[in-house]
């Protein structure tokens, strides 16, 4: 079946406003598209420009140091407690956060930044694709990004990168790679692609940190640090070690990320469609 609609005139496909059926993202037209694409550094921060450009005219304000840690996540995102379950936080196909309000508040502040982290991933992947694609965004084009991000090597890389910018604002030692720990463990990954996911997981984060920093500075950071000696929790440095300074030139990280997304869209299967449908499902019920 043809979805293209050509210009009578040009003979040029005309591109859709939004793209709102499976069959038109896996076109040949737009593998096409994954495949040449080029951006440049200055299109590339452009996109990361815009997506933070909300935060510069919006005052961070809250009565405790974790209501302004909140304060700066609702800018991007709406953020509600939870009170169920054992995670102490997660973003939903909603692309609300969700945070564990039982947890103590320096433990919530470290959720909520790692959370806002997956968001911003999530909206730099969206807004790249949608560009290269030139459309909007949709419920469709969410779900494939949703389902790129979720496959189990991209879940490390995804991973990676929130417990990096998590732990470039809580204090020292209290870094936590525990759920990145345990996607490599239950993960056949050889070594050499699992370093390849946190490189490119920790130039994500690298990006991401330097605009938080904008927001979380070095006052509010002393604020978090005396909320951690509030809690009385004890730093265990362990995490510490899995930091890592090793990241790519943001022509080669591009690269490598279009590369990707172009591989897993082409190689999309039959059985990958049923599960897109039904991400797109639960994305059209919120």
């Amino acid at each position: 079946m043809n979805y293209d609609t050509f210009c009578i005139r040009c003979g040029k496909q005309i591109n859709p406003i939004t793209i709102d059926d499976f069959d038109i993202l896996f076109s040949e037209y737009n593998e096409n598209l994954l495949l040449n694409a080029e951006i440049t550094d200055e299109e590339y921060l452009e996109i990361l420009s815009n997506i933070f450009m909300r935060a510069e005219y919006i005052e961070i304000w809250g009565n405790s140091t974790k209501n302004k840690i909140i304060s700066l996540a609702s800018v991007f995102t709406e953020c509600k407690p939870k009170s169920r379950g054992y995670e102490r936080g997660y973003i939903f196909l909603d692309n609300n956060i969700y945070y564990d309000d039982r947890l103590s508040d320096s433990v919530q502040i470290a959720t909520i930044i790692h959370e806002l982290a997956h968001y911003l991933l999530f909206s730099i992947i969206e807004s790249l694709l949608c560009k290269i694609l030139k459309v909007n965004t949709s419920p469709t084009l969410q779900s494939f990004i949703w389902y790129f991000i979720t496959l189990p090597e991209f879940k490390i890389m995804n991973e990676y990168c929130a417990h990096t910018v998590e732990g470039r604002f809580i204090p020292y030692g209290y870094q936590n790679y525990g759920s990145f720990n345990t996607l490599v463990q239950n993960s056949n990954m050889d070594e050499e692609s699992l370093e390849s996911m946190v490189i490119l997981g920790n130039s994500f984060a690298n990006e991401i940190i330097v605009y938080l920093e904008k927001y979380i500075g070095n006052e509010l950071r002393e604020e978090i640090k005396i909320q951690y000696r509030k809690d009385s929790s004890s730093p265990n440095y362990e995490s510490i070690f899995a930091e890592t300074n090793d990241c790519l030139p943001l022509e080669l990280k591009n690269r490598v990320i279009l590369n990707l997304l172009y591989d897993i869209l082409k190689e999309t299967s039959t059985e990958a469609r049923k599960e897109l449908e039904s991400i797109k499902e639960g994305i059209d019920l919120n």
